[in-house]
């Protein structure tokens, strides 16, 4: 465990390290918990499944050159045209079984994403190296128990049997594309377009594809980018159909170089996302709901999150 720390911190450290070169664009930080389902009553949201995550992106240019001639020939481009920004990514996420004897382990995830995203005004494409830790150093037993202490949701689950530390890589690509626009500016406007993701890596292979959309008063590119008018406020509703392939989830399946408790992933997972969003200057705030079908065969019901975004561009 003190390794799987000590791993993490070095990264971090690392990741931290990078970002003072470069000259901050934007920051995003999301929050995904069942909590956030406000049309049921607090005693009826779920605990189960995906129970609570949270990622901070932060993004920005000018960093130095050897480092951006890392970046994929794919996502180069001059400033006129989008240069790639240099992107960091801190990430937790914590998973409990649906119905004890546990059908599925507890687990956590903690890492740390660097790499490049370039965005257009009609797409997007980002490389990102992953790495980080499962089992206790994730810190997902403390900071569930440490949630249920905090809001009184009553007695912290017992993670004595959760999945065993292991370090994690991954590579992920992905992007977006702009394929559809529909009404006039200072009106109402849809944005709509296909979104794709793949990683490969220790703790996840899987591909993703979807179709995205933006409706409303100047709403922003579907996957989450610069809103298209600078400075004019914006009210929007939000939609997409994903499909997820999966070959590994490592959260599900268990660790890869030792044996631990799982359960084989669905290889085919459909979800559905709808939310609704404002935009106030440079500050944005969305509300989303996800509903994800069943990830494995024995999960008893399919499951609805929802999360709180909060996005600052410079």
């Amino acid at each position: 465990m003190r390794h799987g720390v000590r791993f993490l911190a070095f990264a971090i450290a690392c990741t931290l390290a990078l970002a003072g070169f470069a000259t901050a664009d934007g920051i995003r930080l999301a929050v995904d918990n069942d909590y956030f389902n406000f049309w049921q009553r607090p005693d009826e949201r779920p605990d189960f499944g995906y129970t609570h995550g949270s990622e901070l992106i932060w993004e920005g240019t000018g960093a130095p050159r050897g480092l951006s001639r890392m970046a994929p020939g794919w996502l180069g481009g001059t400033d006129r045209d989008g240069a790639a920004r240099l992107q960091i990514r801190v990430r937790q996420a914590i998973y409990a079984p649906w119905k004890l004897p546990p059908d599925r382990p507890y687990g956590g995830w903690l890492g740390v994403g660097v790499g490049f995203r370039r965005e257009t005004s009609t797409a997007h494409r980002e490389a990102i190296l992953h790495v980080g830790v499962t089992g206790p150093p994730s810190q997902a037993a403390r900071m569930q128990r440490y949630i249920h202490r905090r809001f009184g949701f009553g007695v912290p689950p017992d993670w004595s049997g959760q999945i065993p530390y292991e370090p994690g890589i991954a590579i992920e690509a992905g992007g977006a594309t702009l394929s559809f626009t529909r009404g006039a500016p200072g009106g109402l406007m849809l944005h709509g377009g296909p979104m794709w993701r793949a990683r490969l890596g220790t703790f996840a292979v899987d591909a993703r594809g979807a179709l995205e959309a933006t409706a409303g008063v100047h709403p922003p590119l579907p996957w989450g980018g610069t809103t298209r008018t600078p400075g004019a406020a914006s009210l929007y509703l939000l939609a997409a159909a994903r499909l997820d392939v999966i070959a590994r989830d490592e959260l599900l399946d268990g660790t890869l170089f030792r044996r631990s408790a799982g359960v084989s992933a669905t290889p085919l997972v459909p979800e559905m996302q709808t939310g609704i969003g404002l935009r106030v200057k440079r500050a944005r705030l969305e509300w989303q709901i996800t509903r994800r079908a069943k990830e494995y065969r024995i999960q008893p019901v399919p499951h609805t999150y929802s999360s709180l975004v909060f996005t600052l561009e410079r």
